[in-house]
């Protein structure tokens, strides 16, 4: 089911409002449970179809892909087992759509250190098992968040990225168990930036990348269409990537 978590304890005024923008996304049973902290692309999160329709009209097709996308996501994680933490970076920066470059990846790493000094404070969390998630501009988040020492980098476990920008990240600082899923054919997130971004960072035997053939950005969206042109460039569901994804996150966290 999904909740809204709000802070329950005293910390500094950024702190709390991260945490006032986290959906939450709980499996049945008593717990505790693996979790993960996710962080949506840049399209940002919706919640019914009539948000989208009522509340974003200017939205353009690809985007409500992509906002549907992530909900069903921490869904289908929550069904397996896992709680999800998911991340209003949008709410809080107050935009809708951040496909411009309004958050900085820097600030998205920033959020995450917030929630991750906070979420193991939770009980339903299971001990050193709290892990991190980021698609697309989310991704990019994720890796500047390992791309330097951070204050709360020992209450993440694993991290995995899918078909993020690594444009903005030159090395990884963070040794972290980490998973990366690229498109081969992505023209929005090039895998090739990915590639030299591991093997430029120590501790690469750390880092799993995994790569689909004919797999565009959004390769996992369910309902979008093979390709869609935006502006030159184009997203794309491969269902046979998609599945092959789900199965190499659910053993990468198994291990």
């Amino acid at each position: 089911m999904a909740l809204a978590i709000l802070a329950c304890s005293p910390g500094a005024k950024m702190r709390d409002l991260a945490v006032q923008h986290i959906i939450s996304f709980i499996p049945e049973g008593d717990g505790p449970f693996p979790a993960l902290i996710a962080i949506p692309g840049c399209s940002g999160i919706a919640f019914s179809d009539s948000e989208l329709e009522t509340n974003h009209p200017d939205l353009t097709e690809d985007d409500r892909l992509f906002r549907r996308h992530y909900i069903e996501a921490a869904k289908r994680f929550s069904e397996s087992g896992y709680i999800v933490l998911l991340i209003d970076v949008h709410a809080m920066e107050g935009v809708t759509t951040a496909c411009a470059g309004e958050i900085p990846a820097e600030r998205i790493a920033d959020y995450i250190d917030l929630v991750a000094a906070w979420a193991p404070g939770l009980v339903q969390i299971k001990s050193n098992e709290l892990h991190l998630i980021g698609w697309s501009m989310g991704g990019g988040g994720v890796l500047k968040w390992m791309s330097k020492r951070r204050a709360n980098e020992s209450a993440i476990s694993a991290v995995i990225t899918v078909y993020p920008d690594c444009r903005s990240t030159r090395v990884l600082k963070l040794r972290k168990p980490l998973l990366m899923l690229l498109g081969e054919a992505d023209d929005i997130a090039p895998p090739e930036y990915c590639r030299d971004l591991a093997a430029a960072s120590p501790g690469k035997n750390l880092i799993a990348i995994q790569s689909y053939e004919d797999a565009r950005h959004g390769f996992d969206i369910s309902g979008a269409p093979p390709v869609l042109d935006i502006g030159g460039m184009s997203v794309g569901a491969n269902a046979k990537a998609a599945d092959a994804a789900w199965h190499e996150i659910l053993a990468f966290l198994e291990q």
